[in-house]
């Protein structure tokens, strides 16, 4: 399958150039280092409530300014890249459709984002070995861990249709920041809003208190359902933005 092949092409270019592992050994550098100060700082008597893993898993800015810097240099190069050498209208003369395309690249960056997360399965471990023995409620880890693969997933979604829209990859590197910095943004605006349609609105668009309540274990149902609605608008259209590039 057409879509198949592009996604094994896309993540192997990831491993096959230093800016994959450059990035990966970055992330897990940093994710370590702030998984650390987490721990120790919920060792401290004043500490707040929580765990090292409720904070780890988006409970700081930290996590959402990096998860912004890694779908924006992720996805920055899927589409634009190709239209910025030509090679993009190469790929839409052939017999592929402009849906595998996208498919393909989305997945390829979906795979490298989960690849990324897969080593901190350590850190996990780790906090299992330093509590005491049945006190890691091992469904709130799992929840977390869904929670980061939603919005990362939703995310990555959006870069790609960021990609999609320019020839110049740090354009769309740019573009998708400033889009993911003012979804992450809308939810704190309900507090500025009275009661009525856009409180509810904003409420629901909160990705903060979405991944918080994933962090405590709670998987909602609408928490899914918009991230799934959001990955397939965009998937959606970046098809049709190919599309209308494909018309003679």
């Amino acid at each position: 399958m057409a879509w198949a092949t592009i996604a094994r092409r896309e993540l192997l270019a990831y491993f096959r150039t230093p800016f994959g592992w450059t990035l990966l050994t970055v992330f897990l550098l940093v994710q370590g280092y702030s998984f650390f100060l987490f721990v120790e700082l919920m060792a401290q008597p004043l500490a707040p409530h929580g765990t090292p893993l409720r904070l780890f898993l988006g409970g700081t800015l930290l996590y959402w300014l990096f998860l912004i810097m890694v779908v924006a240099l992720t996805t920055m190069r899927l589409l634009a890249e190709e239209r910025r050498s030509g090679t993009l209208e190469t790929l839409l003369t052939a017999p592929v459709r402009p849906i595998a395309i996208v498919l393909g690249k989305y997945l390829a960056a979906v795979l490298f984002y989960v690849a990324l997360w897969l080593p901190t399965a350590v850190y996990v471990l780790l906090a299992a070995w330093l509590a005491e023995r049945g006190t890691l409620d091992w469904g709130s880890v799992a929840a977390g861990y869904l929670g980061t693969l939603s919005v990362g997933a939703t995310a990555l979604a959006v870069g790609v249709l960021c990609s999609a829209l320019t020839a110049q990859p740090l354009i769309a590197a740019l573009l998708c920041a400033a889009s993911l910095a003012l979804w992450v943004l809308l939810g704190p605006l309900r507090f500025f809003v009275s009661d009525g349609p856009l409180a509810t609105l904003l409420e629901r668009l909160d990705v903060l208190a979405q991944l918080d309540d994933f962090a405590r274990g709670l998987v909602d149902s609408r928490h899914l359902l918009l991230h799934g609605s959001v990955i397939v608008f965009c998937l959606t259209a970046a098809v049709g933005h190919l599309g209308l590039r494909r018309r003679p």
